[in-house]
């Protein structure tokens, strides 16, 4: 197994991670790779002269970016499963040790008539309208403690080689935004099952809301309000998501869910980056847009 960190920006965090699946995970160091996604790296010269560095000439995005790093982690053939990490998956209360005990757990399942493509630490399930979801917190008598979920956000995330071999990788077009979505999405759709791993959904649900969220990531990172650029790509992407996963009702709870974002939008850059992403997503656009790319990757200590 092979752990995949990918950071931007945010040396800090990144090298927290990579410490914590060194020293909690018990992973070798050659058996993690960091992926760097044009600028940064970890805090620690010393480290990164420990692990596989992959540095990206250009931020790619998170899609993009874990894409490259599913690739180097399973050009060794002896490599089974690969733990893909983001830069800042160490702010949330993820139980740990963790990866060795769930992969017993998914060896353990009955059923194999689906192979589980791969377990997520949190995952959200469709609500009734819309393609809205909702975070899903399995309950603790989960069989083998593990449950099926829709769609899921990176976090901290096991995928099985045999994905890549189907030739299922993140599509880079995306750049940013439902591009965890998409591939969950086209993993599903080719046989294979998304997992949720129930002990650590529980342990983090508290923190899956928007306001456990900010109140984790806060202290160290802008929360996500406080970054407009991103309304752009959440108002632009969902119209492609929608046409490819849903039907044309999506994109009128899509409008209907925008304008009352626009209503509460922290300020002008924020419903500016709102209406440039609708007009983008009628238009079918995807991929980076310069004008709206992060800024700060991470708080400075104190």
């Amino acid at each position: 197994m092979v752990a995949v960190v990918l950071t931007f920006r945010r040396r800090r965090l990144a090298g927290d991670v990579v410490r914590s699946l060194l020293d909690v995970e018990g992973f070798a160091p050659d058996h993690v790779v960091v992926v760097v996604n044009g600028d940064g790296g970890l805090d620690d010269p010393d480290l990164e002269q420990r692990v596989r560095m992959h540095r990206l000439p250009v931020n790619v995005g998170p899609g993009a970016g874990f894409g490259q790093g599913l690739l180097e982690a399973f050009s060794d053939p002896s490599i089974d499963w690969a733990y893909l990490c983001e830069d800042d998956v160490g702010l949330f209360d993820l139980p740990g040790p963790r990866v060795t005990e769930v992969l017993t757990r998914v060896a353990s399942l009955s059923d194999r008539s689906v192979p589980v493509g791969a377990i997520v630490s949190y995952g959200r399930a469709y609500t009734r309208r819309g393609g809205h979801t909702e975070n899903m917190v399995p309950p603790s008598n989960s069989p083998h403690g593990l449950a099926p979920v829709d769609v899921a956000c990176w976090g901290a995330t096991l995928v099985a080689r045999a994905v890549v071999d189907a030739g299922i990788v993140p599509d880079p077009e995306w750049f940013f935004g439902y591009e965890d979505f998409d591939f969950f999405s086209r993993l599903r759709a080719g046989g294979f099952s998304v997992m949720v791993d129930a002990v650590a959904a529980r342990a983090v649900a508290g923190q899956q809301t928007s306001q456990g969220r900010a109140q984790a990531l806060g202290g160290d990172r802008p929360v996500d309000a406080a970054e407009a650029w991103r309304a752009y790509y959440v108002a632009r992407n969902f119209f492609t998501f929608a046409r490819r996963y849903g039907h044309p009702s999506w994109l009128a709870w899509h409008l209907a869910y925008s304008l009352r974002r626009l209503q509460l939008a922290g300020g002008r850059a924020e419903r500016s980056a709102y209406i440039h992403g609708l007009w983008d997503g009628a238009r079918g656009r995807l991929g980076r847009n310069p004008k709206y790319v992060s800024e700060e990757g991470e708080h400075p200590l104190p």
